[in-house]
């Protein structure tokens, strides 16, 4: 289908990209930013933030929703440089499309490449950031997705008795704010879950050295699935991670890191990554009030699933 022209959260001139059995809708007027994904005519799920803002010295940053591409570390204000401008876009066909940024407040240039797959759900993404800085930056690709409220659900390193190995096999990052007795956080041997709920707007945020390439998120009974790829010698942020997952009330971020590096001016980091939605995932979710799962359950609900992306 070609691509269309449609409003959406209030912005003009926003593109729409559908292949008849997902849409997807990115804004022209601000970002790089993808604003809506999921099944044509059926439910978005990334959330929407449009009166949300942060005053920085760079001018006044909002998140909008949705998708979008920042820079690691989060120092202020160089993270929260505004990108409230027009961006520049190129089409390629019906199914693939180039939002670019110019260089910004913090002298990063960013460009999301964005590519429907034919039929399905898979969506392909390639993020770029050139530094236009006159010195060296040790930073990394942070690649973030807001989502409507839900389950997050990161993987493990594939569970072993001490007698089988012991060493320790994957970092946990914790904030200060972290609290793990927290009833949003299921922890258990396969999968951390951290569930968003409108009713607790406490902050809770973890991240993990994510060594099998996903992350998922589940709303209702629609499992939204990202891929990507694990370095196992790169040296990942924030204590070697590089998955983050973040609530705040109903606000919620599945976050992907690439590795950091030293980058000189001119030079560009590029990190990748797969969508992917699946349906009628039955799992007993709980309520927010009672929000146990049964680990168990959502492990057979969700396996075939990642099982068909490898």
């Amino acid at each position: 289908m070609p691509i269309t022209t449609v409003s959406c959260i209030g912005l003009p001139d926003c593109l729409q990209l559908s292949n008849g059995d997902v849409d997807l809708i990115v804004t022209t007027k601000v970002g790089p930013r993808i604003l809506h994904y999921g099944p044509t005519g059926g439910q978005n799920h990334l959330a929407h933030f449009p009166d949300s803002s942060v005053k920085t010295a760079l001018g006044t940053w909002k998140p909008y929703g949705g998708h979008r591409l920042w820079v690691w570390p989060e120092v202020f204000p160089a993270t929260y440089a505004p990108d409230n401008d027009p961006i520049e876009h190129t089409t390629h066909g019906d199914l693939s499309i180039l939002l670019r940024r110019p260089i910004d407040g913090a002298s990063i240039e960013k460009q999301i490449r964005i590519t429907l797959a034919p039929s399905g759900s898979k969506v392909s993404l390639e993020h770029t950031i050139t530094s236009h800085n006159l010195w060296p930056v040790d930073i990394a690709l942070w690649a973030i997705t807001i989502v409507r409220s839900g389950i997050a659900i990161v993987p493990r390193v594939p569970f072993q008795s001490h007698d089988e190995y012991a060493p320790v096999t994957q970092p946990l990052a914790l904030c200060a704010f972290t609290d793990l007795q927290d009833p949003r956080f299921t922890l258990g041997p396969k999968y951390i879950l951290l569930r968003a709920d409108p009713a607790r707007p406490n902050a809770q945020k973890f991240g993990l050295r994510n060594k099998e390439g996903w992350a998922a998120h589940l709303l209702g009974d629609t499992l939204f699935v990202k891929r990507f790829s694990h370095e196992n010698r790169a040296d990942y942020p924030d204590y070697g991670v590089n998955t983050e997952v973040y609530v705040e009330g109903a606000f919620q971020e599945i976050e992907l890191l690439g590795p950091r590096r030293t980058v000189w001016p001119g030079e560009s980091l590029t990190l990748s990554e797969e969508w992917r939605l699946f349906q009628g995932i039955k799992v007993d979710q709980g309520t927010p009030g009672q929000p146990a799962i049964n680990m168990d359950q959502l492990d057979q609900a969700i396996t075939p699933a990642i099982r068909s992306l490898f």
